[in-house]
This record gives C-alpha cells, sequence and structure tokens, in this order.
C-alpha cells in the first residue's frame, strides 16, 4: 500500500509542478525564518539556564537617592545576611573588571576577571580540571583559569603552580585551579577569577555600592524567604544607622532617597533586569515575544498557502477520489493519501529550509551583529525539526485531506461537481494572509519612522565634534593637558568634567532642597570647569555659567528646566539657595542626557577646577574640535598621554556615539521587524501567485468568449484582477485597527515618540495593494492576450 501511496504522490508532483513548487518553497522559507527565529530565542532565554541550582540562586542589589536600582550593592551584605538568615547555603561577593592586566614573561594581557571570594565556586558550579575549586581562591593571591585561557597564557593546562603578575603592580598570584571552558549563554562572562577578600579593619557602609552578591538558598527556601529577611535587614539593621531624619520605619521605606535592597533571580537577569552596573547588556524579553510570534506568523502563512492551493485544485482530483471511492477504496484510505503528500511536501520543504536557514542566518548576524549556530545533528536536534516538519505537513494537510475525500462518487463522475464550494473559505485564508502583511508593513513603517525621529531629534546640546578622554585621574597633572588644548589651533575649547550627556561612564546623583521643602530631592548631577558649557553646547537661557575668577562660584550651581520645577521654584531661579549652601546663577533649557524612552530628568551642574578645594574627581577630558579636525587633535592627545600615562592605553569616545550606542538595539530590532514583513509578504505573494493561475485557468473559456464578443485586454485585466483587490481591501480594513492597538502599545515605551499618521496606513495598504497586483498581473496579463480561437476550438 505504502508504495502505491508513495507513486500516486509522486506523480500528481510531476504533473502539477507549479503549485507544488509553490507549497514547498513557501513551507520551506516559513520553516527556515521559524527555525532562525527559534534558534535566536532559544539562544536568548537560556542564559543561565545551564547553571547547577540556578532556580535557587539570586542576585542582590541596591538602590539610593532615587538613582535607580544597581546591580552591584554592599559589601555589608555578605556580613549581615548569612548571619540573619538560615536559608543561605552560600553567599559569594565579588567585583568585576572588563579590562584586567595580567603579564606573563615578558607579555601582557588584558581580559576580564572576576576578583571573587572563596565562595564563588560553591554558588555557580564548574568542573575543574585540575585542582580543588572548594579551596582554589581561599588563600591570597590565587588564580584561576579555563583551559583556553591558560592555554593563551601558557600554551598548555598544565599550569598549576606557575605564577601569572596581576595589575598595574604586577602582584604574583599562584595558579590554584584549571576549569573546562564553558560556551553556554550566561551574563556571567568571565575566564580569569583572582582571590578576593574584604579588608577586616575597613569600615564599610550600606550605601556603598561596590560589590556583586549572589546568594544560593538551601532547598526548602523560596524567594519570599529571603525577601522576608531582607525586609529584616532593612528594619532591623539599615533604618537605625540612616540619618534620613526619619523616626517611622515606614517613612523611611516610602522616602525614594532611603537605601534599598533589591532581588533577582538568576534566571531572570538577562531578560527581565534593567538596572544599572550588568554585568553585561540584558537582552529585550519583548522583542523576543514579538519574534516568536511573527515567526508563528510565518509559518502560518505557509501553511494558508498549502490549504488554499490544495482545494482550489479540487475539481482536479475529483474524479480520482470518485474513481477511487467507487471501486472501493474507504475514506480513510484517501485520507491517508493526502495526508501523506502534505507530509512529503513538508520534509522536502524542510531540507531546501535547513539550506536557506544558513543563508538567513548570515542575514541575522548582518542585522544584529549576534551569530547563531545551527547545530541540529544531535539526536534531540534531529528529533526537533523533525517532528516539526510531520506536525506542520499533517496540520497543513489535514483540512484539505477531508474536503478532498468528502465528494460523492455519483455526482462527480457525473460532472456535477463544484469546484468553488470552498471559494469562501479560501477567500477569508487570503484576507487572513494579506491581513497579518499589511499589520507588518504598517508597524515597520512606524518603527523605521520613530527610530528616525530619535536619531534626528534635537537634543538640546551641540554633541557634534566633541569626544571625551575617560580615567583622566590617572594623569596626575589633567590640568595642564587642558590648557595645552586650549592653545590647540584645531581646538574650539577643551573642559575637565565628571559625566556627559548619553553615557553611563561617570555617573553622580546628589540631594537639593529648598527652604520651603519637606524632603531632599535627588537629581543627577554634572561636575565640571568654566569651559563644561562651551564643549557641550548646553543652552543657557538664565543667568550665567560659572567663571573661573569668582572664588564664590564654587558655592554656585546651575539646573535645568526639569529641575527647576522639580524643586518647586516659581518665578526668577536665580538667587535660589539649595541645602542652605548653594545659590542658583544660571538655567539651561532641557536636554536629553539619557535614552528618548525616558522623560528629561532634573539636572544640576556644580563647579569643580584645579584651585578650588576639589570636592569630585573630574575623571574625563571633553574636548570640542573644529569640523574634519577630531583625527589631528585625536594623535595630539594620544602623544600626550603615552607620555604621561605609558601603561595605560587612551580610552576616549564622540558624545554623538553616546547617543548612538543607545540606539543600536532599537535599530537591530526595527531591521528584523522589515526582514520578516519581507518574508511575509513574499510567502503571502507565493499563494496568490498560484491562486491567480488557478483562476485565469479556471476562467480561460470564459475569457475567450468575452474577447470573442469584443472585450479589450484592459477590460479582461480588469476582471482578473477585481477579486483580488477585493480581498486585498478587505484585508486592510481588518490589519488598519488591529495594526493601531498593536504599534500604538510598542509607542507608548516611549517617552518621546511620533504621531500616528494617515500617510502610514495609506502607504502600507498602497503597497500591499501594489504588490497584490502586480503579483496576479502574470497570469492575468497572459490570460488576456490568449487567441480565442485556441480556447474555443473543442467547443
Amino acid at each position: 500500500m505504502f508504495r502505491n501511496i508513495l507513486t500516486i504522490t509522486l506523480r500528481n508532483f510531476q504533473r502539477q509542478f507549479l503549485y507544488s513548487f509553490i507549497n514547498i518553497l513557501g513551507l520551506a522559507v516559513g520553516m527556515a525564518c521559524s527555525l532562525v527565529i527559534f534558534l535566536y530565542v532559544y539562544g536568548e532565554w537560556s542564559h543561565d539556564r545551564h547553571i547547577k541550582n540556578g532556580d535557587r540562586i539570586y542576585r542582590i542589589g541596591i538602590s539610593f537617592f532615587s538613582m535607580g536600582e544597581f546591580a552591584i550593592g554592599s559589601e555589608l551584605i555578605g556580613e549581615y545576611l548569612p548571619r540573619a538568615f538560615d536559608g543561605v547555603a552560600a553567599l559569594t561577593q565579588f567585583q568585576n573588571d572588563p579590562g584586567g592586566q595580567f603579564t606573563i614573561g615578558t607579555e601582557t594581557f588584558r581580559e576580564t576577571v572576576f576578583h571573587a571570594d572563596s565562595n564563588f565556586f560553591k554558588v555557580f558550579s564548574r568542573e575543574a580540571v585540575q585542582g580543588n575549586l572548594a579551596s582554589a581562591l581561599q588563600r591570597p593571591n590565587s588564580i584561576v583559569l579555563t583551559e583556553s585561557m591558560a592555554r593563551k597564557f601558557f600554551n598548555s593546562v598544565d599550569v598549576l603552580g606557575k605564577t601569572v603578575e596581576v595589575g598595574k603592580e604586577k602582584t604574583p598570584h599562584e595558579v590554584t585551579a584549571i576549569i573546562k571552558d564553558d560556551v553556554r549563554n550566561s551574563h556571567l562572562k568571565a575566564n580569569i577569577w583572582t582571590s578576593f577578600a574584604l579588608d577586616p579593619n575597613q569600615k564599610y557602609v550600606w550605601s556603598s555600592a561596590s560589590m556583586y552578591n549572589y546568594v544560593l538558598l538551601h532547598e526548602k527556601f523560596s524567594h519570599a524567604d529571603l525577601r522576608k529577611a531582607i525586609d529584616q535587614i532593612v528594619a532591623n539593621d539599615i533604618f537605625p544607622a540612616a540619618d534620613f531624619g526619619h523616626k517611622k520605619l515606614e517613612e523611611y521605606i516610602a522616602d525614594p532617597n532611603s537605601i534599598k535592597l533589591h532581588i533577582t533571580p538568576l534566571r531572570e537577569i538577562y531578560l527581565r533586569s534593567k538596572v544599572n552596573f550588568e554585568l553585561t547588556p540584558g537582552g529585550n524579553e519583548t522583542n523576543m515575544i514579538i519574534f516568536s510570534i511573527i515567526a508563528g506568523f510565518i509559518v502560518v502563512l505557509a501553511a494558508v498557502n498549502f490549504i488554499n492551493l490544495s482545494t482550489a485544485r479540487a475539481a482536479r482530483r475529483a474524479k480520482e477520489v470518485g474513481i477511487r471511492k467507487s471501486l472501493g477504496t474507504s475514506r480513510g484510505k484517501l485520507v491517508l493519501q493526502f495526508l501523506f503528500e502534505s507530509v512529503m511536501i513538508s520534509f522536502l520543504s524542510l531540507v531546501i529550509a535547513l539550506g536557506l536557514a544558513e543563508l538567513f542566518t548570515f542575514t541575522f548576524f548582518w542585522i544584529t551583529g549576534q551569530t547563531l549556530t545551527i547545530d541540529l545533528w544531535n539526536p534531540i536536534g534531529i528529533l526537533i525539526v523533525v517532528g516539526f516538519a510531520l506536525v506542520l505537513g499533517v496540520s497543513a494537510g489535514l483540512y484539505p485531506a477531508f474536503y478532498l475525500t468528502r465528494f460523492q462518487p455519483v455526482k462527480v463522475l457525473k460532472g456535477n461537481f463544484a469546484g468553488s464550494g470552498s471559494s469562501g473559505f479560501r477567500n477569508g485564508l487570503v484576507i487572513f494572509q494579506f491581513a497579518i502583511s499589511i499589520c507588518l508593513i504598517i508597524c515597520t513603517t512606524v518603527i523605521i519612522s520613530q527610530f528616525r525621529f530619535m536619531s534626528t531629534k534635537d537634543l538640546g546640546f551641540d554633541q557634534q565634534n566633541v569626544f571625551t578622554i575617560n580615567n583622566m585621574q590617572l594623569m596626575s597633572n589633567a590640568f595642564t593637558l587642558r590648557d595645552e588644548l586650549l592653545n590647540h589651533p584645531d581646538v574650539v575649547s577643551a573642559s575637565m568634567h565628571a559625566g556627559e550627556p548619553g553615557s553611563k561612564n561617570v555617573i553622580s546623583y546628589s540631594a537639593f532642597q529648598t527652604d520651603w521643602m519637606e524632603q531632599a530631592l535627588s537629581m543627577f548631577t554634572y561636575f565640571g570647569d568654566e569651559n563644561f558649557q562651551k564643549v557641550m553646547g548646553f543652552r543657557l537661557i538664565e543667568g550665567r555659567w560659572f567663571d573661573a575668577n569668582l572664588t564664590s562660584d564654587s558655592a554656585a550651581i546651575i539646573l535645568n528646566e526639569s529641575a527647576v520645577r522639580a524643586l518647586g521654584i516659581t518665578g526668577k531661579a536665580l538667587g535660589t539657595k539649595l541645602n542652605k549652601e548653594f545659590t542658583v546663577i544660571g538655567v539651561v533649557s532641557d536636554f536629553h542626557w539619557e535614552s528618548l524612552r525616558k522623560d528629561i530628568g532634573p539636572v544640576a551642574f556644580q563647579y569643580e577646577n584645579a584651585k578650588p578645594r576639589r570636592i569630585y574627581p573630574l575623571s574625563q577630558l571633553g574636548i570640542k574640535v573644529r569640523s574634519a579636525k577630531a583625527a589631528s587633535v585625536l594623535d595630539f592627545c594620544r602623544a600626550r598621554w603615552k607620555e604621561r600615562v605609558p601603561d595605560e592605553p587612551m580610552q576616549f569616545q564622540f558624545v554623538d556615539q553616546n547617543f548612538g550606542d543607545l540606539l543600536v538595539k532599537e535599530q537591530v530590532f526595527g531591521k528584523a521587524i522589515a526582514f520578516f514583513t519581507v518574508l511575509a509578504i513574499f510567502i503571502s505573494c507565493l499563494g496568490l501567485f498560484g491562486l491567480s493561475a488557478y483562476t485565469a485557468e479556471q476562467r480561460t473559456k470564459e475569457i475567450g468568449i468575452r474577447k470573442a464578443l469584443g472585450a479589450s485586454v484592459s477590460n479582461i485585466i480588469l476582471m482578473l484582477n477585481r477579486q483580488f483587490a477585493l480581498l486585498v481591501l478587505i484585508a486592510t480594513l481588518v490589519a488598519v485597527p488591529v495594526s493601531y492597538f498593536a504599534i500604538g502599545g510598542w509607542l507608548n515605551q516611549f517617552a518621546y515618540k511620533i504621531d500616528l499618521q494617515v500617510w502610514m496606513y495609506v502607504v502600507g495598504a498602497l503597497l500591499a495593494m501594489i504588490i497584490s497586483l502586480a503579483t496576479v498581473a502574470f497570469h492575468s496579463l497572459r490570460a488576456s492576450r490568449t487567441n480565442p480561437a485556441e480556447t474555443l476550438k473543442c467547443d
């Protein structure tokens, strides 16, 4: 029986090659697309899932002074939590250094390193190749390497007891363990660990934020138990030691400036945590969900093509079904025949899809910069793709199989079969296809418009031709370099400062309070010299900037408009006293200093220079250069840096690139949506191409008669296209409200966004109409040019 089914299937493929090809290609593109998205989604979701006991590991961070939540926290957590909570199985504290210096002989390397306590490998289990991880970090000046790092340093993994010099001081560290490389996805990306311990003589405070704190709980304890223990520490230890003037714990907790501890489960850190000072940039759970939904839609579009073309071609196979039924073939065997054909198409599509997926991974890398590896040649991977192809084949073929086998032999063999019985269902599927495609076109148009708006919006200051050199605290005579640059012919101005718009390399918050405020307001604070405004182009709307010749400016402050409003200052802000110490001498217009997803927050500027008492270290040197002169000034700075800080490379960034970096993930998302939209339209057009071919073929005699009666080519084309144009029009009416609510929800994530315009929906509808009519034009034109004598000669 199987041989008979296979023979019939192959004959049908050969006899209906065009339709089989369309089905196979459509399913292949859908499968390849869903496979690539699956690899991406799985890669994002799999972060930290492999870590043993990961469901019982939590990170404890901190927040205070309305600065937002930090992934890092106080050193005191390691002392107080185990003492207050029996659920702690192990707690580790460590610091991250992404540019750690390591010296072996005459060679120097820079690698990411965790300076960790002895409990690190008790919380995060790793497999040791050599040495004992339980004690590897107990002794001072110990270092643990992965196999790949050991080979990089020593060209061997047999390196226990060897010495690595760490840091600029070149402190000797003994290699105490070698562990296996782990290339699985994790936010804990390091290949080197050095021993670290807190100084017992150091007095630590709760408002410190310098350690990553991770805790492993015993099996019987939960997130809620840990939260309860943390709340007790806040009540019993943090609140009594705080100097916020609150008499009640409830008032202290309600104060946005108070110290708070927050908990993040390990497996939620990568996708859901949105705090400052993450070890690695996190993913975006919303984008992952959107991509998954799109992948599902694309597969459904491909399946819809199969159903549409199968039911449309029902007339061709009606006599086959009638004859086989009259000869005794049961309906069950016929259903099996058609399901087998569907599964065959699905498996042929799978073969092509695997090749297309490789191509799509290159496209995905071009779009996102992420490398996806198709590693399916293992039992589980093969089982997944085979199972997917089988389920898709059966699902797509189920309706056509039962539809084609319901024909009554008597009616069919008498020629009473009406193949248009399912035309309403087919039209509904076409509307569904194009409604999805139009939705995606509209959403893509809005997304691209929003990102163009974000990239071209006036930020409220002049970010062009400005770059910043970091780590100026390493240079003892940094102000001398600033003065040299002020005399450079290609430099407009130079400024020593701490913090700059669009960057979180330096984060400073200060609390300010007017005489009429009951509680202080914490706001982002920039520290800079008298040239800071000229370098960054902040726009003064009231008062003046700092003056190096006025010693009183050490107690002066400048605010942005949002700060003036937040402090409740009415009338002229100049002369207002803050903290009974600072006097407002100027107001700058609001400017964007972080992502456009957020409203512009209050900002203060305080004066710092080499002459007054330095209350805050100025670690950055901002330089505004004349147009097209950045390269020569950079060379000048590098030469001076190398003279004065020979052991450290000069680190710098352009200020306009700060905001470019903030937009990178947004732009990646836009490109990906555009790519998937093109695929969805392509699949929809494949189905439309097949249906238009069927329609033109079905109406061949009608077209011949109309031409014989004098109908023109344009009349015939209009007649054939009218049906599909109407379907696209109905799809537009469905797509517009759906896309309005969908893209409106996405736009609400942005504090500054475009307004939805009518033209965006018109573009989507017109584009879909043009694409659909262009798709059917080939068959319409060919049918309209057919010689009536050829089509009517047999009648």
